[in-house]
């Protein structure tokens, strides 16, 4: 699965499903999960390799800065989650927070936070 495969796929499972505030992630974790069922054992296994290696790309102390400010805290763990959020929210939201962190929570201020990216009183089961 190249990049251009697996972006289209995070976009589809975001496009099939309704933005609910507090559902912490679950909507589009069971989206993406519907999506993937129906390919191949290769490309789970190559969706798993590449989100996995674009989660490492965020695994930076500007970024855990980002989600501490934005989630008012953030442990290790909430961090991971935090990371499957950007993933989630699309390609477009993934390369603004790997450019310049630190700025998307003023650029989120003036709107509503995405809701796929966990706070401290949700996080994603996945």
């Amino acid at each position: 699965m190249n990049s251009e495969e697996f972006w289209a796929l995070v976009e589809s499972a975001r496009a099939g499903i309704d933005d609910r505030p507090d559902d912490g992630g679950e909507a589009i974790a069971e989206a993406l999960t519907e999506r993937l069922v129906a390919t191949s054992p290769t490309d789970i296994l190559d969706f798993e390799e590449r989100f996995d290696r674009l989660q490492d790309a965020l695994y930076r102390w500007d970024v855990w800065a980002a989600a501490y400010l934005i989630s008012g805290g953030c442990s290790d763990d909430s961090f991971m989650d935090f990371r499957a959020g950007v993933i989630a929210l699309g390609r477009d939201w993934y390369e603004r927070v790997l450019a310049s962190p630190i700025r998307w929570p003023t650029t989120r201020r003036s709107g509503r936070r995405p809701s796929t990216v966990p706070t401290r009183r949700s996080s994603p089961s996945w």
